[in-house]
């Protein structure tokens, strides 16, 4: 094996990811069960139900999240040995992970709520950086094992997380706008917070995909 070091961080960054993704799956199902609960359509006794399972809904993913982030720093720490670009992934997921309750605040008003707005904000941030550094070392790792597929896929996917991430950012700013203006009905705003969650898992899909292949490569080189 040619990057023990990077294949075992690899490795567990492949769990990282799997944990991340379950995480975004709950999360974005904790986030739309929160809006219908806070409808005004739906019943005060049924609302009551429906918040309380979202707010525990959102915890979970919070502390998924955290788990998550602390894998993939031992993983981008134990990888980061064999390519040295991947250590710039490192102090971003530390500072990710700090920012993992902010799910705790996605369905307050108020002060909360801004507060919700401001840290998941930073949070979207620091993932998309540390997709890009990770995505990025894998790519120079791939160079390394001469496999020119790996860094054009790579680089692909670097590109559609990117505007994914963009994408992802403007409608989170919507949801929220839309929750403390009015600006949209109650139906757009589950509609924009339901296409935020499917772009959230699409990003964890694609990171998921690549870590896999070149956990593969890296096992095989």
């Amino acid at each position: 094996m040619k990057f023990p070091n990077a294949a075992k961080g690899v490795k567990k960054i492949f769990n990282a990811e799997i944990i991340s993704l379950i995480a975004a799956l709950i999360g974005g199902a904790g986030l739309i069960l929160g809006l219908i609960g806070a409808s005004k359509e739906t019943g005060e006794s049924v609302g009551t139900t429906l918040l309380a399972v979202s707010g525990a809904l959102l915890i979970v993913s919070g502390i998924a999240l955290l788990v998550a982030g602390i894998i993939n720093i031992v993983g981008y720490i134990q990888a980061a040995k064999d390519e040295e670009g991947i250590k710039r992934a490192v102090l971003c997921t530390v500072f990710s992970c700090a920012f993992a309750f902010a799910a705790f605040f996605e369905n307050q008003t108020g002060f909360l709520g801004g507060l919700g707005t401001v840290l998941s904000t930073i949070s979207t941030v620091l993932n998309m950086l540390v997709a890009l550094f990770m995505i990025g070392g894998l790519m120079n790792l791939s160079a390394k094992c001469n496999r020119p597929d790996m860094v054009k896929r790579g680089r692909d996917i670097l590109n559609t997380i990117l505007v994914s991430y963009i994408i992802t950012f403007a409608l989170g700013l919507l949801v929220r706008l839309g929750a403390y203006t009015s600006a949209f009905g109650e139906g757009v705003i589950k509609w924009l917070s339901g296409l935020s969650a499917l772009f959230t898992v699409f990003i964890y899909v694609l990171e998921l995909i690549y870590v896999a292949k070149a956990k593969k490569m890296l096992a095989e080189t």
